[in-house]
């Protein structure tokens, strides 16, 4: 008996407007299967801030979706 589990859409979080990313990614079939890139979960995703163009930022923490929120000294909120 095969059931049809219902689906959770993620609420996309709101990262600071410095992060950036370049994401390694292919799209099999429907798009509705990619994750937004703010929820972090690439694992060919590469993070940096563009306030130092580094890995980390300006209090020298990981750039990261998970990181990059509001409650950092040095998050921007998204415009």
């Amino acid at each position: 008996m095969n059931i049809s589990l219902p689906t959770v859409k993620q609420e996309i979080p709101a990262v600071c407007r410095m992060l950036r990313t370049k994401n390694a990614f292919t799209n099999y079939g429907d798009d509705s299967e990619v994750a937004p890139w703010q929820l972090g979960e690439s694992t060919t995703a590469a993070y940096w801030c563009l306030k130092t163009m580094q890995h980390a930022g300006p209090d020298d923490g990981y750039a990261h979706p998970h990181h990059c929120l509001a409650g950092r000294g040095c998050y921007h909120a998204p415009e």
